[in-house]
């Protein structure tokens, strides 16, 4: 089945970042997150201590480890934008790149693990939720026993972005293992790998593997961008969410692929969640690549090994057409970092063309915004938009919608 929602934009498929494969081993520090200002945690080495690969550095207030994605010399927690870091540098003598264990590999049959040993090795493991930029267990722990349906989203937030790709097919049989281990812990029934409908290599490799077919479909879906947890739930159940209401108050969860891979890749080995995969693309970059990088990256060496152009280009992580500046450290839900030009053409008055509503998910009328004469359905209209971009993106007068929306959303 072909699954189709409204609204979004159809982007252009770039292949060349998909060619390229770069695994960064030798950058020179990482920023490990301990959480915003407010967040307790409690340092397990001192500055200036060495630490291998995998080694434990800090605990959470809930007990959640940090672990250490590169050997390297501890050089202090700073602060920056709200959110505490501890720094990590490589050291220049040759390290040991075998990252150490976190537990020994899960030796149950999964049948025999309860949900709570489920998530505490998943705690242990440090295993990173993309979908939320959360831990993993973090988001798990209340949703047991209250999801039905588990949907592994394989497509990328944008038509440059290869992240979720790859990942689908270096690791479906990771995937699907990934895909049981999550129903078994939730309860669930039935699970949904989404599938873009012009890709069809992943769904070749899925369709190899999965052996049961009643536990485990796939769903193809239109190449639009974006597709969010709304407008997906809508294509996969022809209903809206309720207002006020979650996927997952409706008991679905969803959850990227390479969150899936990850976790049941670390309950094999025992080894932690060491690294992320993000793609690096667009005219500003000297190399389109899809790069594996250690947890804690910055986001300077990312641009660096992308040979980054400067100058006028501007960095965008996750959308080109809304994301935020590739600066500092790389947040939880970074997948993707685009480099191209700033918009240069001058906004002109709209010409009531009507193709901002013919694209928007949420089926609302983005011009409204653009009229006092309107107030209060753009009061509305602004309450309910959920910022993609799409609007912004088709106008051919070249008006800053999203702005104008904001600032009906932001006024009383």
């Amino acid at each position: 089945m072909v699954l189709s929602f409204a609204g979004g934009v159809a982007l252009p498929t770039r292949t060349d970042a998909l060619k390229n494969s770069l695994l960064l081993q030798k950058v020179p520090q990482v920023m490990l997150p301990l959480g915003d200002a407010e967040e307790a945690y409690t340092l397990t080495v001192c500055e200036g201590e060495e630490v291998p690969v995998g080694g434990l550095v800090a605990k959470l207030g809930d007990g959640t480890p940090i672990y250490s994605s590169i050997p390297g010399v501890v050089t202090g927690v700073f602060e920056k934008d709200g959110m505490h870091y501890l720094s990590v540098e490589r050291t220049e003598k040759e390290a040991d790149l075998s990252p150490l264990p976190a537990r020994e590999p899960e030796s149950k049959r999964l049948e025999e693990l309860t949900a709570e040993e489920l998530l505490e090795s998943i705690k242990t493991l440090g295993v990173l939720d993309l979908w939320s930029g959360d831990w993993l267990w973090r988001r798990l722990a209340p949703l047991v026993g209250k999801i039905r349906r588990v949907v592994v989203d394989t497509t990328d937030d944008s038509g440059w972005s290869f992240t979720e790709y790859r990942s689908s097919l270096r690791h479906p049989g990771e995937i699907l293992g990934g895909i049981k281990v999550l129903l078994h812990l939730l309860g669930g029934s039935k699970a949904v790998l989404v599938v873009d409908n012009n890709r069809p290599k992943i769904k070749e490799a899925f369709s190899t593997m999965i052996n049961d077919p009643a536990l485990i479909v796939m769903a193809e879906t239109e190449v639009k961008y974006p597709i969010r947890d709304e407008t997906l739930y809508e294509a996969l159940y022809i209903r809206h969410l309720k207002k006020g209401s979650t996927a997952e108050s409706e008991g679905v969860l969803f959850l990227k692929a390479q969150t899936a891979a990850q976790l049941y890749t670390s309950l094999l080995t025992g080894i932690p969640q060491l690294t992320r995969t993000v793609t690096a693309c667009g005219e500003g970059f000297g190399k389109n690549a899809v790069l594996d990088i250690p947890m804690g990256t910055p986001w300077k060496t990312v641009l660096e090994a992308a040979l980054f152009k400067g100058g006028a280009y501007r960095t965008m992580v996750n959308s080109p057409l809304h994301g935020k500046q590739a600066e500092g450290a790389m947040d939880g839900r970074a997948e993707a970092v685009f480099a191209s030009l700033p918009l240069t053409k001058k906004p002109s008055h709209c010409i009531s063309c009507g193709r901002c509503a013919e694209v928007c998910p949420m089926r609302l009328t983005p011009y409204k915004s653009l009229t006092q004469h309107s107030y209060l359905s753009a009061k509305r209209l602004a309450a309910v938009c959920m910022d993609c971009g799409c609007c912004e993106y088709v106008c051919p007068a070249n008006i800053p919608l999203r702005e104008h929306i904001a600032r009906h959303r932001n006024t009383k």
